[in-house]
């Protein structure tokens, strides 16, 4: 479908007939690369990965975190709010869901049940290695780790296991990977994803960072050699809502 002049949301036609650009957005569009890395990634993850830092702040014998049907719902509108920002963005920067990958298809939910079943294999390696190799205290371990409130709503679950699921990798690994991969190579794309992606997941403890880290090569890799976006997707959303509902 051809696209006519006046469709185009940076144009808007003045008294004269004659086309005015629409300043703020042509400023957006001449930012520099750089820039506008540092701006998804901080709008998107900057504020979690302070609380998480901030999260480790805290004496080792506190409670650990719970998560309520308030901070579920917080969770929700607080990603809501940020994707919604960073589409305007990114769509005046010229990308668009080709760029990142992201295409439904009954092949990709499919490789993504397979991603979450090598995920679980890969987290449940690192446990056995960290106990048996370097004889970690996993129960300690995870005594620290987010506890889940009994009255938990399965709706709000299953919302924000979608939202979440979605947001997280859009940003995390789409943008990311797709971003740093031809300027710095893939495995720097991959490890700056999987360190941002630990970062805001701190505040889980060891068995967050057993679980983040092979999780985060593994999705890495899967996207750069095969840059679809879906499959992380999938994986990511049934990862949330099993791990949620199992825990309630």
């Amino acid at each position: 479908m051809r696209t006519s002049v006046s469709s185009l949301p940076h144009v808007q036609h003045t008294a004269s007939g004659r086309s005015a650009v629409n300043p703020l957005e042509e400023a957006i569009r001449r930012l520099p690369a750089g820039v506008e890395f540092l701006v998804v990634v901080t709008w998107a993850f900057g504020l979690p990965v302070f609380a998480s830092i901030m999260a480790l702040g805290t004496p080792g014998d506190s409670a650990a975190p719970v998560f309520t049907n308030a901070e579920l719902l917080a969770t929700i509108i607080f990603e809501v709010i940020q994707l919604g920002f960073l589409t305007w963005f990114l769509r005046i920067r010229g990308w668009t869901l080709e760029k990142f990958g992201l295409a439904f298809s009954w092949r990709g939910t499919a490789a993504g049940v397979v991603l979450l079943a090598i995920t679980y294999g890969l987290v449940i390696g690192a446990q056995y290695i960290a106990q048996i190799i370097f004889d970690y205290d996993l129960e300690a371990a995870a005594a620290r780790a987010p506890k889940v409130d009994p009255d938990l709503s399965m709706q709000l679950v299953f919302l924000v296991s979608v939202v979440n699921g979605i947001f997280e990798e859009l940003f995390v690994a789409g943008y990311i990977i797709t971003s740093l991969t031809a300027r710095r190579g893939m495995w720097t794309a991959i490890n700056v994803s999987v360190v941002v992606r630990l970062l805001y997941h701190l505040y889980q403890g060891p068995i967050g960072i057993m679980t983040v880290v092979p999780m985060g090569l593994l999705y890495g890799y899967a996207y750069s050699r095969t840059r679809q976006l879906w499959p992380l997707m999938v994986a990511h959303v049934l990862l949330d809502l099993v791990g949620l509902a199992m825990a309630k």
